[in-house]
């Protein structure tokens, strides 16, 4: 059965069931519905929890055993698995499909994936959990999508409602759920009342956007090499600044080319950025690299991306530090490749 995330929690105080398979692109929703039935379960005494990790070698009948083994520490137990992937292979499948189908009752079945394509959605494993437990699926937020989705966290939280402040996060932000949870985090625990100072607020996160991984590649969009160099320098001491400065940058040069590619047709960018729902605030910086870059360089650049993510993970051997700084100046028309 499929529930909609909004309906999980009603659905859970009503019942809990022996199967629930939740996927999504955005991790944040995930892991938030994860929480809700490992908490809900507690209630009903499912205390002991073994979890997997799995992938393309994963031995399967390590689950089957898990079930047919009797827990020392608890009667109800719950065995939660990570799909790396949906692609889970025949034997995946197959083992996934009788587990899913004969279930004892003082089990509690958790899965979890990323995104899944439509064929794997119509995959017999998926129909199967459909058919024997619940499916959450949760989708990516949009752009005008999100300052509602802060807002509406905010509240949960005891905070008020603030148009401008939602805005001022999602714009930092930029769609990343969340460094835009962590924001609200840091409003709650900066006021406890739930009253927050506005402009305050407003002039600090301008400040501090300025020296932030968004801050530097707005810089490089805007073609501020200086600026560039300067934030970098400011943030190159952080171990996990390669990480996400890579992960932000693929997402953003990959909408750009989107972007770019739509300009050769329509030939007015003002339509693009209309057409691409691009906040206000960035309709400067998004129609200034699309004047400075054809989407041909845009494509090179997302390429080298690629090389320095590899690297990152051990599977190439580019200098991350040069490359990504190299990366960031071509972005901002300060260097060029050797043709």
């Amino acid at each position: 059965m499929k529930i909609r995330p909004e309906q999980l929690s009603n659905t859970l105080n009503n019942q809990l069931d022996a199967l629930y398979f939740v996927f999504g692109p955005e991790l944040l929703l995930v892991e938030q519905s994860l929480t809700q039935i490992k908490d809900a379960a507690k209630t009903q005494g499912f205390d002991d929890k073994i979890s997997f990790e799995i992938d393309g070698n994963f031995q399967w009948d390590q689950i089957v055993a898990e079930i047919s083994a009797i827990s020392l520490f608890s009667p109800k137990r719950i065995i939660e698995c990570r799909l790396k992937t949906g692609k889970i292979g025949i034997k995946g499948s197959k083992a996934l499909t009788d587990i899913a189908s004969s279930l004892p009752n003082d089990i509690l079945f958790i899965i979890s994936t990323g995104k899944l394509d439509m064929n794997q959605q119509k995959s017999k494993w998926f129909k199967t959990l459909e058919q024997c437990g619940n499916v959450i699926q949760h989708w990516e937020v949009q752009s005008d999508h999100l300052v509602g989705w802060i807002t509406n966290h905010m509240a949960t939280l005891g905070l008020e409602a603030n148009p401008e402040v939602a805005q001022s996060i999602a714009f930092c932000t930029e769609g990343n759920l969340l460094a835009s949870m962590q924001e609200i985090q840091k409003l709650q625990m900066a006021y406890p009342s739930g009253k927050i100072n506005t402009q305050a607020y407003l002039d600090q996160a301008s400040q501090q956007s300025k020296y932030t991984i968004y801050g530097l590649i707005d810089a490089a969009l805007l073609g501020d090499g200086n600026q560039v160099l300067k934030i970098y320098d400011t943030l190159i001491d952080d171990t996990a600044m390669p990480i996400q400065l890579s992960s932000s940058l693929y997402r953003e040069i990959n909408s750009i080319i989107g972007m770019a590619i739509e300009l050769q047709k329509v030939k007015r960018i003002d339509t693009v950025l209309q057409s691409n729902r691009v906040w206000n605030k960035r309709k400067p910086v998004i129609g200034n690299v699309l004047k400075r870059h054809p989407y041909q360089r845009l494509q090179k650049l997302l390429l080298s991306l690629g090389r320095v993510d590899r690297s990152i993970k051990g599977m190439d051997n580019l200098n991350i530090t040069d490359e990504l700084r190299t990366l960031l100046l071509n972005l901002a028309g300060k260097t060029q490749w050797i043709q």
